[in-house]
């Protein structure tokens, strides 16, 4: 009797699928796993480390955790950063001053995830030798790092698998795409991306974008709808990470032609709901930083290191910078946070390495668009050594495209996050160098060797080269070796150093004091030396000579080359100015301060040359005149001018001009100015005796006597306080 049919024959899976379900087994992903954490898991002890303060611990939106989420997507992704800076100023008030900035950046679903992190696993955190406060979680920010990379790294092997099926007697570690994917895990150019937390963005805007790759594979292989609205919701997350994802509108259709299907009219379907993706981020994006770009020039040259450069030597500089990556790709040594001036130095088509750079990119340019067109002619797929190297080439390229300086400025010549997705193109070229075959047909055990070999020595710098992401001091101390020439390294490890100085957190900090006020102010003044406009440092330098030597005159001259210097800072660096002023009649009075009176009237002088409302100024020179220089008439007179001015005067300032005008026989204008110190500070037992005084010399004896009495009757309550 014959078998009856069963009621439901599932759908044959094709061949190619039938391999990767055998591949997506837990060797494989196993084996990702643990290189990864064997690769990164000394980040885990690590601390927050520089832009994390400006998208974690010192950004009020996502301080504020689930609260502050709303807000993360609503305005620009600095501008919780700049409200925590400048608490008077309303989100609103800050979104408008960020659009007269060029550029902008919107990258909220990372920030969301730094909020959900606080919200749920934060606690109470204090910068080393600072005393400012936030609520963070390293260790829990640091493993999320990791598993996001390694759920990119296992998605990457997914897809090449796909892409590039090994022979069936081929052992998954030594097929072509398990090669590729840990060349691109190991690779130590991406220690920034997964070792610095703000580098999140990054690896989320990669991962987006490979998912979306990866489902409108799908939706070929299965003719299923909902894989491409899959798609186009993967490469909106990953927008929403970083706008580097728009570069997939180009990957993915190439992906497709190589290597999928030829047939264009269904390739333009399956970009739709990508392209519909991207339009309303781009809209999104717009309506909150605007549509238009700002043609401001933004005149800080860290911010705009072509700020003085020619067309000509822009154009030379920025193809000097795109052959750097290719030579950090192959040779990852030294590594650096910092690619700012003037590490970078401009440079000119006279330089052979500019040419060589522009030569190179334009040869495997014309060569990749050479392999697509012979493509064009092709109706067959077919993997084949060309297809594997051009494709590489478009992986390579199209990626780079968005930072690489050609097309619109990114505010840097370059960075190792900035190839993070790039470097898939050169592990593919470099995974096929060791995996093609030879005359014989098999790999033969010397590209074996150099495997292992690459492997180690890239496993070996990415551990090492994590060391240095341990905190700001521990990087600016690394890598100010390697890029002594930046300014803002030489900033950075300065500003640590005055730190450890003037807050030592243990006994060996407070031991060193002296030493590590010289070696700040040596950085400082090497940032100074490197970019003699750099506000920042000159700032810097004025608070370390005060804090450390208490050297108001110097400190007042920096303040007021760093004033003359910025607009942008000028409300800060007049407070901070303020401060020392303030403290100046203590200091020389208990002779603690290591300027003489006449070299801090100079440097008042330079604070009125650029400030001239500098109210506070005036009375400190009216202040050392009369008390300290005994000149009375320079002191009335620069007491009169500050007197004039509009500035948050004290209950001191009213008793020292009060007192001066008595000195002088004003006594009436004398005794004005007493009675105001006395309404600011009613229980000062001087000032009253000083009205008693100027009542008397105005024949006043009824009210010389009645203040008098107030006078003795607060002198010994405090006596008897005491």
């Amino acid at each position: 009797m014959p078998k009856q049919k069963p009621k439901y024959q599932p759908k044959p899976t094709p061949p190619v699928q039938q391999e990767i379900k055998k591949t997506a087994r837990w060797k494989p992903y196993l084996a990702l796993t643990v290189l990864t954490f064997i690769l990164y898991s000394n980040t885990l002890n690590h601390f927050f480390v520089l832009d994390d303060s400006v998208v974690l611990n010192e950004n009020k939106f996502t301080q504020q955790g689930i609260k502050g989420i709303p807000d993360i997507f609503k305005y620009d992704t600095f501008v919780g950063y700049f409200l925590n800076l400048y608490p008077e100023k309303t989100a609103d008030q800050t979104q408008a001053d960020m659009k007269n900035v060029a550029g902008g950046r919107y990258r909220p679903l990372s920030l969301a995830t730094f909020a959900l992190e606080i919200e749920f696993f934060g606690k109470a955190n204090k910068y080393p030798n600072f005393n400012y406060e936030f609520t963070g979680n390293a260790f829990v920010s640091h493993l999320n790092n990791i598993l996001l990379y390694l759920f990119t790294t296992c998605l990457l092997f997914l897809i090449l698998y796909r892409l590039f099926p090994p022979k069936k007697d081929k052992k998954w570690y030594l097929s072509f795409p398990f090669i590729v994917t840990i060349l691109f895990l190991a690779h130590p150019i991406h220690t920034e991306a997964v070792a610095n937390i703000k580098g999140r963005d990054e690896i989320m805007t990669l991962l987006g974008s490979l998912a979306a790759l990866w489902f409108t594979i799908k939706y070929f292989d299965t003719n299923k709808i909902y894989n491409l609205l899959l798609s186009g919701l993967c490469l909106f997350l990953g927008l929403l990470s970083k706008e580097n994802a728009i570069t997939f509108l180009a990957v993915i259709p190439i992906t497709i032609y190589y290597f999928i299907d030829r047939k264009i009219g269904k390739i333009l379907k399956a970009m739709l709901p990508l392209i519909i993706a991207s339009a309303i981020f781009l809209f999104i994006r717009g309506s909150v930083i605007g549509f238009m770009s700002s043609s401001a020039i933004d005149s800080e040259l860290l911010n705009n290191p072509f700020l003085n450069a020619t067309k000509g030597e822009t154009m030379a500089t920025i193809f000097y910078t795109l052959i750097m990556y290719v030579k950090l790709l192959f040779f990852p040594h030294p590594l650096t946070f910092d690619y700012y001036p003037h590490h970078i130095e401009i440079v000119n088509w006279s330089n052979p390495v500019a040419i060589l750079s522009l030569l190179f990119y334009l040869g495997i340019t014309a060569y990749a668009i050479y392999e697509l067109f012979k493509k064009f002619k092709s109706s067959t797929i077919q993997l084949n050594n060309s297809t594997i190297i051009s494709y590489s080439i478009w992986f390579y390229l199209l990626p780079l495209t968005v930072v690489s300086n050609l097309f619109f400025p990114i505010g840097a010549f370059m960075g190792e996050r900035f190839i993070f997705i790039s470097s898939i193109g050169f592990c593919i070229f470099v995974g096929w160098l060791i995996t093609r075959e030879s005359a014989k047909g098999n790999v033969s055990r010397l590209r074996a060797v150099v495997l292992i070999i690459i492997l180690c020595l890239f496993s070996v710098k990415t551990i090492s080269r994590n060391n240095a992401w341990k905190d700001n001091f521990t990087l600016f101390q690394t890598d100010v070796k390697t890029s002594k020439n930046s300014a803002k390294i030489n900033l950075g490890l300065g500003h640590c150093l005055s730190k450890k100085a003037v807050n030592p957190t243990d006994e060996d900090e407070r031991q060193r004091r002296s030493e590590l006020c010289e070696e700040a102010a040596q950085y400082l003044k090497r940032a100074i030396e490197i970019y003699p406009e750099y506000t920042d440092a000159i700032e810097q330098l004025g608070s370390l000579y005060f804090n450390c030597y208490k050297d108001i005159a110097k400190a007042l001259h920096y303040y007021a080359v760093a004033l003359r210097n910025t607009i942008k800072k000028s409300d800060a660096i007049y407070n901070n100015a303020k401060v020392i002023l303030n403290s100046t009649n203590s200091l020389l009075s208990e002779n603690k301060t290591s300027s003489s009176p006449n070299e801090i009237i100079r440097s008042c002088d330079e604070l009125l040359s650029v400030r001239p409302d500098f109210g506070e100024a005036y009375y400190i020179k009216g202040l050392i005149y009369g008390k300290y220089l005994n000149n009375i008439e320079l002191s009335l007179v620069n007491f009169e001018k500050a007197a004039s001015l509009d500035f948050e005067k004290t209950a001191r300032f009213y008793e020292d001009i009060g007192v001066i005008y008595g000195i002088v026989a004003k006594h009436e204008k004398s005794l004005q100015y007493l009675l105001k110190a006395v309404e600011l500070e009613p229980d000062n037992h001087v000032t009253y005796t000083n009205i008693a005084v100027a009542y008397q010399l105005l024949g006043d004896m009824n009210n010389a006597g009645i203040y008098m009495a107030k006078g003795n009757e607060m002198k010994k309550k405090r006596e008897n306080n005491d």
